[in-house]
């Protein structure tokens, strides 16, 4: 999936919606730019709040709102896990979409926001991976 970034502080979000992320007027996330496009590597549902794992300087699960859908394509790399108590991450975080490290490795999100670098690694291969799979696929459509 890509998305075009619309905001990038958190003045964009309703009130309710900054509780659950801990969010101000002024919080910015990472060094998002606003129109320029991203590949969404991951969707995590979190208090019942939907965030796009994307990167810029660095990777940063955002606000969906802060986007809109330019290719709503999902890739078929992608995997879905709903969390259940006896999940390390629950209650925190209750569904997970993306690349199959971030579904089913516990600590691999964690170790993303850490920067650590065997998790960035894995990160950066499934992407090359996706993107990839969507120039195959406008190559296949006669996009490009």
């Amino acid at each position: 999936m890509k998305v075009k970034c619309i905001f990038n502080t958190g003045k964009a979000l309703l009130d309710y919606e900054r509780i659950p992320l801990g969010t101000t007027d002024i919080t910015q996330y990472g060094q998002l730019e606003i129109g320029k496009e991203y590949l969404v590597m991951g969707m995590i549902m979190t208090d019942g709040y939907l965030t796009y794992l994307v990167d810029d300087d660095v990777i940063n699960a955002c606000p969906y709102q802060f986007f809109e859908i330019t290719d709503s394509q999902l890739t078929p790399n992608w995997y879905f896990k709903a969390l259940t108590k006896q999940d390390k991450n629950y209650p925190n975080q209750e569904a997970v979409w993306g690349y199959y490290e971030l579904c089913f490795n516990d600590n691999h999100y964690a170790q993303l926001v850490d920067m650590e670098e065997s998790a960035m690694r894995i990160y950066f291969k499934r992407k090359i991976e996706t993107e990839k799979i969507f120039a195959d696929n406008a190559l296949m459509q006669g996009i490009v």
